[in-house]
């Protein structure tokens, strides 16, 4: 009999201290799904507190308690119930509170973000590739779905997905997973894509010019106070028009999501080309050729000169002879002279001039 009571005893305090007890229900379930788990001890004045981490409890009884996982992966997954009970000592007093946890692991798919480009060429029309990338490899998921703001929604198993644009109205991509035990899609990531403009236009022009921007953006004018005006022509062009006679270098400037983007363009008259010669002459040196390519012509009426009185000028058009004289004084004997050649001429925007130094060597 003693032995008997010895016995009772301690399995009554292997249940006292909650050791066998079990939270019975499904360890790996489905998100946003109902689940019902149950408690196999008992507790003082039938006492329990039930709480739940990365879900809801949707109703309890007692011992038994209907729950509803989140369909979202944090702390790597830590998906928990927890039950807080009294336990019973061998009098049939509370033998204090404790409690007992039960891990699950949900069938949910890891959150992925999306690589590949975001900044297209407005102009751009073909196929671009996205990549899925897992954040938590412990939650791979089977299949990929892909949504457009344009209405495109494509099911792939593989994380990869080829974007046809056509045209810049697709703004971003999202996609979600999903694995291959549960309906449920895991969280959307958004990827945004922006298109940066392409102008079309001359690079220079006498009275005004017409711009077309495909993805425009904001457009406006930099540098441009009292050289040339604005103006917009609708169906994404744009006129640049000159002021009077006035001239210089200016940007045309598009401002897209948050971002400049520039077209250099000169207004008025504009030498494309360059003088070609020798780059160095010396003292007694005569009839040495320099020549005008005249790229961006036509031009008239060439006028050669050079801002030292020891060298002698024999122009022809566009191309003149230069002589240094044996009797030449160096400004600066030990390392020669900078001297500068000019050619002025006339153009269809107004006169335009270019230059060439030139080392006069001691």
């Amino acid at each position: 009999m003693k032995i008997k009571l010895t016995l009772i005893f301690f399995f009554s305090l292997l249940l006292n201290r909650g050791i066998g007890q079990v939270i019975s229900g499904e360890a790996n379930p489905c998100p946003e799904t109902n689940y019902t788990y149950t408690f196999s001890g008992s507790s003082f004045n039938n006492y329990f507190l039930w709480s739940i981490t990365d879900g809801e409890i949707i109703s309890q009884n007692t011992n038994t308690v209907v729950v509803k996982w989140s369909n979202k992966v944090t702390e790597n997954g830590k998906w928990k119930l927890r039950v807080q009970y009294e336990t019973i000592k061998f009098d049939g007093t509370s033998g204090g509170s404790t409690y007992l946890d039960k891990d699950v692991k949900v069938n949910i798919p890891s959150r992925y973000t999306i690589t590949g480009d975001n900044e297209i060429p407005g102009d751009f029309r073909g196929s671009k590739t996205y990549t899925a990338q897992i954040v938590n490899s412990n939650f791979p998921a089977a299949s990929f779905v892909w949504t457009t703001n344009t209405g495109i929604q494509t099911t792939t198993t593989n994380p990869s997905f080829n974007l046809n644009i056509t045209d810049d109205q697709v703004k971003w991509i999202t996609v979600s997973g999903k694995s291959s035990t549960c309906p449920q899609w895991g969280e959307i990531f958004k990827f945004d894509i922006f298109y940066t403009p392409v102008f079309t236009g001359p690079f220079s022009f006498c009275s005004e010019g017409i711009y077309t921007i495909v993805s425009p953006g904001a457009i406006s004018l930099e540098n441009a106070s009292g050289i040339a005006t604005l103006t917009s022509l609708g169906n994404n062009q744009w006129k640049v028009t000159r002021i009077g006679n006035a001239s210089g270098s200016i940007n045309l400037v598009s401002t897209s999501n948050g971002k400049v983007f520039k077209k250099s363009i000169y207004v008025g008259p504009l030498f494309l080309g360059q003088i070609e010669g020798y780059a160095s002459l010396k003292r007694g040196w005569a009839n040495r050729l320099y020549e005008l390519n005249e790229a961006g012509g036509p031009y008239t009426n060439h006028t050669w000169s050079i801002n030292s009185n020891m060298i002698t000028l024999a122009p022809n058009g566009t191309s003149v002879k230069l002589s240094v004289p044996a009797s030449y004084n160096y400004l600066d004997p030990e390392n020669g002279d900078w001297v500068t050649l000019k050619c002025t001429m006339n153009s269809d925007c107004g006169q335009v001039s270019t230059t060439y130094d030139i080392l006069i060597m001691p």
